[in-house]
């Protein structure tokens, strides 16, 4: 995705340049996006909230793995005791038990995914909206993220204005 950015800029920036009149009504400007979101007071609470998620995934999955290292070590303790088949039962359940905690793993690591875009994507919308209107009021062509940038001779910052525009310091 970045690398498609890049080269779309790259052409835009070749075909202006190519054009001397456009290049001459052309203006660049730049925020970074990041750091206006950073500043929102919806930031801190997305943070508050994806970090508690994620605690209370962590507890149940350490809860999990105590479950299972205490099976195991049972099983270990009796496994002399255990006849064949009772043995291959114990096995097959710590196998299964294996396979819910990796399957819990997995399934965590998704629901922050999930959980972090549903509380950051109206917050990256809010700031994109901002910036769309700064572009507008102050005649801005184009408005890059610096981290898509490559090279920054002669463009504007407007992150400052953007964060104004939010009413944010």
């Amino acid at each position: 995705m970045k690398r498609t950015i890049v080269l779309v800029t790259l052409l835009t920036l070749l075909v202006v340049a190519g054009n001397p009149t456009k290049a001459q009504q052309a203006k660049f400007g730049h925020v970074d996006i990041a750091a206006v979101m950073k500043a929102t007071p919806e930031w801190e609470a997305a943070e508050t909230e994806l970090q508690q998620f994620g605690e209370e995934l962590t507890k149940e999955g350490e809860a999990l793995q105590t479950e299972l290292q205490k099976k195991y070590e049972e099983y270990q303790q009796k496994q002399a005791t255990y006849s064949e088949a009772v043995a291959k039962l114990k096995q097959q359940e710590l196998q299964e038990m294996v396979q819910r905690l990796e399957k819990f793993k997995n399934d965590a690591a998704q629901s922050i995914e999930t959980k972090q875009d549903q509380l950051l994507t109206p917050i990256r919308q809010k700031a994109l909206d901002a910036i769309k209107e700064v572009a507008k009021e102050n005649k801005y062509t184009y408005v890059f993220d610096v981290s898509t940038q490559l090279f920054n001779s002669e463009s504007d910052d407007l992150t400052d204005k953007v964060k104004a525009k939010l009413g944010l310091k």
